[in-house]
């Protein structure tokens, strides 16, 4: 339970989006397991429906892009998987980032759905920011917060442990904030979001280096 979010890249082609290839590999999957026979029908079974499938001429070159994946979290690749789509970036928790997304790619909407195409100018923005963040921070020892125990009198009581705090927090207010909301974890600016934004940095580099930009696109989507 908590937020989970992805940044995920597919092939782009004629003026398919990204519902429509999820949409083919949903069917692709409701086919495998048995399609109408045992599932029933697709528009029931399949999260977009007949609606977003690619039209029938287009199907074998989707077809002809599937391959094994990993998730992005998987670094001993233990969950292989058939897909189009590969997930190149993944976060738990990390509301910061979640938030600037949802400002500057959902326009708002916090919804768990696939919205605008993250352009490349808009990973550089983000990468920029997060660059930033990390040559002016200073971090200095003191206690952090590291989740709740139940108290003597029933009620959560924060636990604190040794760690690093930011001590200049007003250019990460100013910059990538955090954000309160159901199981987003912690808002405080301490060593955790100094973790989330390195990493943030460093696959938005990576992305940056091995995405094609001209045949390829990036969505975010989170869940909670």
């Amino acid at each position: 339970m908590g937020l989970d979010m992805y940044l995920e890249r597919f092939p782009r082609y004629k003026d398919y989006g990204v519902k429509n290839i999820r949409a083919f590999e949903d069917h692709r999957e409701w086919e495998k397991s048995g399609g109408l026979k045992e599932n029933g029908s697709f528009e029931d079974w399949g999260s977009y429906g007949y609606d977003y499938l690619p039209k029938e001429e287009d199907m074998p070159f989707f077809e002809s892009l599937v391959s094994t994946k990993y998730w992005d979290w998987d670094k001993e690749h233990k969950f292989p998987h058939e897909r189009i789509y590969e997930q190149v970036a993944y976060w738990r928790k990390a509301n910061a980032i979640h938030q600037w997304f949802v400002v500057n790619v959902q326009d708002y909407e916090d919804d768990c759905e696939y919205h605008d195409e993250v352009t490349k100018e808009k990973l550089e923005e983000l990468r920029d920011i997060c660059k930033k963040i990390l040559e002016e921070v200073v971090l200095i020892k003191g206690k952090v917060k590291n989740g709740y125990r139940l108290g003597k009198n029933g009620k959560e009581e924060p636990i604190y442990e040794d760690g690093f705090l930011v001590l200049n927090p007003k250019i990460c207010e100013e910059l990538l904030p955090t954000e309160d909301g159901f199981f987003f974890g912690s808002t405080e600016y301490n060593q955790w979001y100094m973790d989330e934004v390195k990493y943030t940095y460093e696959k938005i580099n990576k992305i940056l280096e091995e995405t094609d930009f001209d045949n390829q696109m990036i969505y975010y989507c989170s869940s909670w």
